[in-house]
C-alpha cells in the first residue's frame, strides 16, 4: 500500500513539473513530453485535480488567471490520451450524474447542428442572402445555448459545495467556474456581434471557435476528471438531496424527469442530533420574541420569503448561514451552500472583491456597499450591510438584491389603489 501511495505522489509531483513547465514555458513542449512521458501515460483524474488545486492556491486573477487557464488547456490536450484510457463510472446508475450526462449529450447535438451554418457563411462563393440566413441561424442557435447555463448553475450551487466537504483539493472548482463564465460571455458576445449587423467574420469565427472549444473542454473535464473522482465519495443520501435541488434549478435541453426519482429516499446515517437545533415542526406555533413583535417561525419565514428582495446572510466566520426563497430569485441559491465559505460562492474574477469587502466590514472601515448591474432588461441593485451586535462586535454580512427596473421608472405620485 505504501508503495502505491509513494508512486502516486511521485507521479503527481512529476506531472506538476510537466504542467508548470508548459504554463510558464520553462522548456519546449516536445522536450517536456519526452522527459515526463511515463507519468503522462499513467495520469489519473485525481492527479489533475490535485495539480490544479496547487496552481490555484496563489488565487490568480486577471492576466495571471488567463495565462494559467491557457497553459492548463494546452497541458490537458497532452494528457487527453491517458485520461480517456481510464475507465469512467456508469453515470446512468445514479440519477443526479445521469441527468448531467444527458444534458451534455444534448449540448453536443446542438453544437453539431450548428456546424453547417458556420461552414455556410464561411464559403467563398456564399452570396449575401446565404450569409444573412446563416448568420440568423447562428444567432438563434447560439442564443438557445443560454439554456445550458442551468447545467453550470447546478454544478456551481449544488455539486461544488458538496465536493468541498469531501475533498480538500477543490481548487479546480473555481477554475472550472471561471470557464463557465467564459462560455456565458462567448454566447452573449456572439449574439451581440451578429445583432449589430455586418459582423467582422474573423472576430465572429474566433468567438465561435472559443465557444466550441470551451463547451467541449468542460464536458470532457466533467466526465473524465471531476465526476470520476467524486462519484463514490458522495453518498446516496447526499445525492438524493442534490437531485431534489436540481429539480428546483431546472434542466438543460432535456425534459424534466419524473419526480418518482425522489420517492425512494435513502436512510439517513444515524448521528447525534444537534441539541441547539430546533426544527420548524418542533417549534410549531410557539411565539418567537423579535423585540418589536412576536411571530411563529412559519410566519417569520413567510414574511422573509414575500419580501421583493433576495436576502443572504453570511456569519462572522464568512460561512453562508441563510438565504430567502422569494418567488423569483435573481441569483440562484441551493441548500448545498449552507455552511460554505462565501468566497467559494463566487467565480475567481470576483473573489478578491468579496474578501476586501468582508474585511472592510469586519474592521469597521465600511458599514455598507452598493453595486448595480444590468441583466438583460433587468436593472439589479445589490447591497451589502455589515452587521454588528450592541457591543460593536462584527457578526456577519447581509446581502440584499433587488430588481429595481420598475422603481427607476416611477414619476410623480400615486395615492389611490388601482
Amino acid at each position: 500500500m505504501s508503495e502505491f501511495i509513494n508512486n502516486t505522489e511521485q507521479r503527481i509531483k512529476d506531472l506538476h513539473t510537466f504542467i508548470s513547465g508548459i504554463i510558464f514555458q520553462r522548456e519546449k513542449g516536445a522536450e517536456l513530453i519526452k522527459k515526463h512521458e511515463k507519468s503522462i501515460g499513467e495520469v489519473e483524474p485525481f492527479d489533475v485535480m490535485a495539480i490544479v488545486h496547487e496552481l490555484m492556491k496563489a488565487n490568480p486573477q486577471g492576466e495571471e488567471l488567463y495565462k494559467l487557464k491557457k497553459g492548463i488547456n494546452r497541458s490537458l490536450n497532452m494528457l487527453y490520451k491517458g485520461l480517456v484510457s481510464r475507465e469512467i463510472p456508469e453515470y446512468g446508475q445514479k440519477p443526479f450524474w445521469g441527468l448531467l450526462q444527458q444534458e451534455n449529450n444534448e449540448m453536443n447535438e446542438r453544437l453539431i447542428a450548428l456546424r453547417p451554418f458556420i461552414k455556410a457563411f464561411n464559403e467563398k462563393e456564399a452570396g449575401e442572402e446565404k450569409i444573412a440566413s446563416s448568420l440568423l441561424e447562428i444567432k438563434n442557435r447560439v442564443g438557445a445555448l443560454q439554456e445550458f447555463n442551468l447545467h453550470y448553475v447546478k454544478k456551481e450551487n449544488i455539486l461544488f459545495p458538496v465536493v468541498e466537504k469531501h475533498l480538500p483539493e477543490y481548487g479546480c472548482l473555481p477554475m472550472m467556474w471561471s470557464y463557465h463564465d467564459d462560455i456565458r460571455n462567448f454566447i452573449k458576445d456572439t449574439v451581440e456581434i451578429i445583432e449589430k449587423g455586418n459582423p467582422d467574420l474573423k472576430v465572429l469565427n474566433r468567438l465561435l471557435g472559443d465557444l466550441f472549444f470551451n463547451m467541449y473542454a468542460i464536458r470532457f473535464r466533467e466526465e473524465y476528471i471531476l465526476f470520476p473522482v467524486v462519484f463514490d465519495l458522495i453518498q446516496e443520501e447526499e445525492l438524493h438531496e442534490m437531485l431534489e435541488q436540481a429539480f428546483d434549478v431546472g434542466f438543460s435541453f432535456i425534459p424534466a424527469p419524473s419526480k418518482k426519482l425522489l420517492k425512494k429516499r435513502p436512510a439517513k446515517p444515524v448521528g447525534k442530533k444537534d441539541e441547539k437545533l430546533l426544527t420548524i415542526d418542533e417549534l410549531g406555533d410557539k411565539l418567537l420574541d423579535f423585540d418589536t413583535g412576536k411571530l411563529t417561525i412559519k410566519q417569520a419565514i413567510m414574511m422573509l420569503n414575500h419580501l421583493p428582495v433576495d436576502v443572504t446572510f453570511v456569519d462572522e466566520n464568512d460561512a453562508v448561514r441563510y438565504f430567502s426563497t422569494p418567488g423569483n430569485r435573481i441569483f440562484p441559491r441551493s441548500k448545498a451552500i449552507i455552511g460554505r465559505l462565501v468566497e467559494n460562492c463566487h467565480p475567481p474574477s470576483s473573489v478578491h472583491v468579496v474578501k476586501e469587502l468582508v474585511e472592510a466590514f469586519r474592521s469597521g472601515k465600511k458599514q455598507k456597499e452598493s453595486f448595480w448591474i444590468e441583466m438583460g432588461p433587468k436593472f439589479i441593485l445589490i447591497q451589502y450591510f455589515a452587521l454588528h451586535d450592541p457591543e460593536g462586535n462584527f457578526r456577519g454580512t447581509l446581502e440584499v438584491s433587488q430588481d429595481v427596473s420598475d422603481i427607476r421608472k416611477l414619476e410623480g405620485e400615486k395615492r389611490l389603489m388601482d
